[in-house]
């Protein structure tokens, strides 16, 4: 089998954007990683307030409705309510906990590690990338290497995507596919979308969080503002809990004047 591929400068700019735009989305999850493990601790526990304040506020508003319905705060009914209304922040809250755990245990790499990586990675890409060759697309034993070789890449393992190389090398060899080159449809659109999707992960997070980790002084101050906003919570969170004593009170009030 055999493909080709263009010579011409638009081929190798959509060859180079797709390799661009996956070393950015590398550096994006390595920064969430480091912001992670930075203030990790802070995050979960103001995310862990923040959902506590949506399950009390819920529980007010719950609570109010049978009162003004003129029936009786029924708790066992209004927990059963909660429990399933919470489902998607308890879950989302689990998921963070997993998050700051696995990042606890990143492993730091060399800098031989990164470029030999880097290296191995854009010989590869340039081979088999899905956007790059359509055989892959087509072939299950490549797209399997794909997806190994995308993540060797997210971990700079060296010594897997060595022996990826090798694989990838052995089942191009059987297939007969040797010279490449292909033909891209619509190539000036495709430059344009990666260009777009390249700008939009450079301006948002988690890759601007670059601007942070690269900064002891930003560190710092983010540091702070998690501070004061887990304390603002805790603060908004007591409030919230006085308003549920206090209907309380009133519905017990109410229901012995109603007995005499």
């Amino acid at each position: 089998m055999s493909i080709t591929i263009h010579s011409d400068s638009k081929y190798k700019q959509y060859e180079n954007l797709l390799l661009e735009k996956d070393q950015i989305q590398k550096e994006a999850n390595q920064y969430q990683g480091l912001y992670l493990h930075h203030f990790g601790e802070k995050i979960v526990t103001l995310y862990r307030l923040k959902v506590e304040c949506i399950r009390l506020k819920k529980k007010i508003s719950l609570f109010q409705f049978q009162i003004n319905q003129n029936q009786g705060i029924d708790i066992h009914k209004i927990n059963y309510i909660l429990k399933h209304e919470m489902t998607s922040y308890n879950n989302y809250l689990e998921q963070l906990l997993n998050d700051v755990k696995n990042c606890k245990k990143l492993k730091y790499s060399s800098d031989y590690e990164i470029k030999r990586s880097k290296q191995l990675y854009r010989r590869l890409a340039k081979q088999i990338h899905p956007d790059v060759n359509p055989l892959t697309d087509k072939t299950p034993e490549l797209m399997d290497l794909w997806n190994q070789i995308t993540i060797a890449y997210q971990a700079n393992d060296t010594k897997e995507l060595s022996e990826l190389d090798v694989l990838v090398q052995r089942i191009l060899q059987d297939l007969h596919c040797y010279a490449r080159s292909i033909d891209i449809p619509n190539i000036d659109e495709k430059i344009l979308q990666l260009k777009e999707e390249i700008q939009e992960y450079i301006q948002n997070e988690p890759y601007t969080y670059k601007f942070i980790l690269m900064d002891e002084d930003k560190i710092y101050q983010k540091d702070i503002e998690l501070k004061k906003e887990i304390q603002s919570y805790k603060d908004y969170q007591n409030k919230l809990n006085d308003v549920i004593s206090k209907l309380l009170e009133d519905q017990e009030v109410f229901q012995t004047c109603q007995m005499n």
